[in-house]
């Protein structure tokens, strides 16, 4: 089988897997980097084992997945947009029998990446906000966890149904 003679579902569903492991993978090593580049003043971390190691300790496990829901539920559509975008566009720049060229599928690519970016920026910055919501949290400890953790009060998270309205 071709690359070509896979439909666009199993575009979709390959694309859509592909990212979810990716994001379950990568995400802990991403939690260390947006906190650590978050740090201002006095460094809470002094790497990113030393993040990894005290985010585990004080949020446990599944603290190093703070934010992932927001990347595990947009993967998919962000994929399927980005595949169902490169092969419009490379139909609009691509004549039929015509021999594939490396500008065109430059241009296809360029033109997917655009219209990704529109699901990606806005998923991104919710990410990052949940992210550091753990080390943020020390910062506001007369708000009760629970609150903080749905983004109530804090002045530093806006709650998800806001980003969600003005996105």
């Amino acid at each position: 089988m071709t690359h070509q003679d896979l439909s666009i579902t199993a575009k979709l569903i390959n694309g859509g897997v592909a990212g979810l492991v990716g994001v379950t993978c990568v995400f802990p090593v991403d939690l260390a980097k947006t906190r650590l580049q978050n740090q201002h003043g006095k460094a809470m971390y002094k790497g990113m084992i030393d993040c990894l190691m005290k985010t585990a300790r004080a949020e446990g496990f599944f603290g190093m997945y703070r934010g992932a829901a927001v990347n595990l539920t947009l993967v998919t559509p962000e994929k399927a947009i980005k595949l169902a975008a490169n092969d419009f566009f490379r139909q609009l720049l691509m004549e039929d029998g015509m021999q594939r060229n490396l500008k065109m599928e430059m241009l296809a690519g360029c033109g997917a990446g655009m219209c990704q970016v529109v699901v990606t920026c806005p998923m991104e910055m919710l990410k990052i906000q949940l992210q550091d919501a753990g080390r943020l949290g020390k910062a506001c400890p007369h708000i009760p966890w629970e609150q903080q953790r749905a983004g109530i009060g804090t002045g530093h998270i806006p709650h998800p149904a806001l980003i969600c309205w003005a996105v």
